[in-house]
């Protein structure tokens, strides 16, 4: 999604875009075929993945009800009430005895060579590889209550779910070898894909320590530069420089033990990501060899500044579960947990006790990952569920997002979706050669 809290749930997708359609780059071949059974089956699912990419970032352009909507949801999704007698914003409203419901749907897709947003009432799941559906309700809880429910749907082809698996075994088992070995084997396979994405991402280093069991404890080193970026793409490559190249976070993947299977750290324009794999199945950082468990705990340390201000939180803690089914293969976090926060000084003399609620009852739940619909295409999936509290604290932090967002609408964003539309094109064209 585009705006408010969806727009944070989209800029998570960005980045795992770029992780999950990249995994070809960083593993080559193998993890290039391991798209499908056999060599035009994994082209086929490869191909339509990145055309669903490459079209949701190709000349993008929102009609005029969707392109106002966007922008006031962005402005205050945390003060939803300044938004829901706005029906410029809204497809359709109800009231229920708690309150007023309100949903906008939006359906988007390639029409003359422009991906098209259109806000529409009655949105049917996409069936034609890129198209979307968006799905947005607000529903009012309580006086100051409101839960946000997100859902945004995109046509990827016919991959089976379950593939992504052995897209991931191929991408840690290709990581296991020599980093010299690792960096001829991309360049030669995806020389154009590696020339587009080098721009803005810099494999550093890829380090592989063989274990007494056979296993190796892998290091990888990817930087963001957007000094590089800037030369084609000045005003987004200035935009990386200003929010993503500052931003701090620390993402640990852990058992009800307390082993660690994974982990990630981005400090200083560096994004350092650390797991041991054997024969490309996970296994924990330390200790002895085991099946890595469906549900982890995963906790999360970040800090973004924001203008003058920095915006921080350590000890955000919630549960990591990896849903694999046939149909259905996705990551599923729930954050139940009130984090600590670090706030600027302004804010800490406003009440913070709205701060905890999002992370009641149910708490904040995001999935994402690919699910087969009924007509048998393979979606994109991501939901976001959340409920925030109004008051001057959570109004304050929506203004301080909406100021990150205001940079990024216009020319920004424009240049972000050629830089993506471009890389996805040079990721086909190198995918069709390989496969030959």
């Amino acid at each position: 999604m585009v705006s408010g809290l969806p727009r944070r749930a989209r800029c998570a997708l960005t980045w795992l875009t770029l992780t999950a359609l990249g995994a070809p780059l960083a593993g080559c071949r193998n993890t290039a075929l391991a798209f499908g059974a056999d060599t035009p089956a994994a082209k086929r699912h490869l191909d339509d993945l990145a055309e669903a990419f490459e079209a949701r970032f190709t000349n993008v352009a929102r009609t005029p009800k969707f392109a106002y909507g966007r922008m006031r949801l962005a402005r205050y999704a945390f003060a939803p009430s300044k938004l829901v007698n706005d029906s410029a914003v809204w497809t359709s409203a109800q009231s229920t005895t708690t309150g007023a419901v309100r949903q906008l749907g939006i359906q988007a897709g390639m029409v003359n060579n422009q991906f098209l947003f259109t806000s529409r009432r009655d949105v049917a799941s996409p069936v034609r590889v890129g198209d979307e559906r968006h799905l947005i309700e607000v529903t009012q809880k309580s006086e100051d209550d409101w839960a946000w429910h997100t859902v945004v749907e995109h046509a990827v082809g016919t991959m089976p779910p379950a593939r992504m698996n052995d897209v991931f075994r191929g991408l840690f088992g290709a990581l296991e070898r020599p980093g010299a070995a690792v960096r001829a084997d991309y360049r030669a396979a995806f020389p154009r894909t590696a020339q587009s994405l080098g721009r803005m991402l810099v494999i550093d280093s890829v380090g592989a320590v063989r274990q007494p069991d056979g296993s190796s404890l892998v290091t990888t080193r990817i930087r963001i530069d957007g000094k590089t970026l800037a030369r084609t793409y000045p005003d987004y490559g200035k935009y990386i420089q200003k929010y993503i190249e500052p931003a701090q976070y620390h993402w640990r993947f852990t058992d009800r033990a307390g082993g660690l299977w994974f982990e990630a750290r981005a400090v200083q324009k560096v994004l350092t990501i650390r797991f041991r794999s054997l024969n490309g199945t996970l296994q924990p950082i330390e200790g002895a060899a085991r099946r890595m468990p469906d549900t982890l705990t995963v906790a999360v340390d970040g800090a973004a500044k924001i203008g003058m201000f920095t915006v921080g939180a350590s000890d955000v803690v919630g549960e990591f579960v990896h849903l694999d089914t046939p149909k259905d293969n996705a990551w599923i976090f729930r954050f139940a947990r009130e984090p600590h926060w670090d706030l600027p000084l302004i804010a800490e003399r406003l009440l913070r006790a709205p701060l905890r609620r999002p992370f009641e009852g149910r708490g904040v739940y995001f999935k994402i990952g690919f699910r087969t619909a009924e007509q048998g295409q393979t979606l994109s999936e991501r939901i976001l569920d959340m409920t925030v509290r109004e008051s001057a604290i959570m109004r304050f932090l929506g203004n301080l997002g909406f100021t990150a967002i205001s940079d990024y609408a216009g020319k920004v964003e424009e240049q972000e979706n050629h830089f993506f539309s471009e890389t996805l094109r040079a990721l086909r064209t190198d995918m069709a050669a390989l496969t030959r």
